[in-house]
């Protein structure tokens, strides 16, 4: 069934609304037309099945036919990627696979080995991309939310938002960790840190771009409360990092398996 968001609360035998590229998508690639069905999540996450009014390639107005499902699909762990900005489309791997599995935020980050240093128009038009992939990958994996696409920052602003949300979470009562996976780290692994805090509900993850992070770099995330960690022996590819990453952590908190 094609699924798509909408923004808002729905209830049922209300009429909702979709605007835009999806009323494109719609009536242009799925041909679809009054009398048909389609499902909707709203804003709380809740999915609904909606009749097809009317429509063209800008609006299509639903009828809500069903009560709202109360459904179960985003992981207990909330999961940011901080992902140092890689060169040629490779965000866009990144973005897509993780959403794929569950990963919650992505931070695209400008770091002392990025090679990719787009001007601010440019910046600004990746970053609308990545939130379309986002959006697209949520619908194809029947995620209840979009993963949020932060716009791109340097290095030490991504470590201010990430030791910003410890102090958040520690205000709250929760546990957040922030990992830095780095090659040069030998003596601990990332399932080690993971066993050592079973209750965590939050994990920032800083991934390096290619040619990763710094020595400067690391120290500085130390310095921030970072645990540095290992992946294994071998070395990972960006786009690979981060999915490895994100994966590990869900089948360690139990939302894989």
């Amino acid at each position: 069934m094609p699924r798509f968001f909408i923004p808002g609360n729905v209830r049922l035998g209300r009429v909702a609304t979709i605007e835009g590229r999806d009323a494109n998508h719609i009536t242009r690639v799925l041909r679809m037309g009054p009398g048909e069905t389609i499902d909707i999540v709203d804003s709380s996450g809740k999915e609904y099945s909606a009749l097809i009014k009317s429509g063209s390639e800008d609006r299509i107005i639903l009828d809500v036919v069903s009560e709202g499902r109360e459904m179960c699909r985003e992981p207990s762990v909330f999961i940011t990627i901080l992902q140092g900005l890689p060169k040629s489309d490779k965000m866009d791997i990144v973005v897509r696979r993780n959403t794929e599995i569950g990963v919650s935020r992505f931070v695209p980050v400008i770091t002392e080995r990025s090679v990719s240093r787009p001007e601010k128009a440019a910046q600004a038009k990746r970053v609308s991309r990545w939130r379309r992939i986002a959006e697209e990958a949520s619908k194809q994996s029947g995620r209840q939310r979009i993963p949020d696409v932060l716009d791109v920052v340097g290095f030490d602003d991504a470590l201010l938002l990430a030791t910003r949300e410890v102090a958040r979470c520690v205000g709250e009562g929760l546990e957040c960790l922030i990992l830095f996976p780095w090659e040069l780290e030998t003596s601990q692994g990332i399932k080690g840190i993971l066993r050592e805090s079973p209750g965590v509900r939050e994990i920032m993850c800083f991934v390096g771009p290619e040619g990763g992070f710094s020595h400067n770099e690391a120290e500085k995330a130390v310095r921030h409360g970072a645990r540095t960690c290992s992946l294994g022996p071998r070395i990972l590819r960006t786009e690979t990092c981060a999915l490895v990453l994100s994966s590990i952590i869900l089948y360690e908190t139990g939302e894989m398996g």
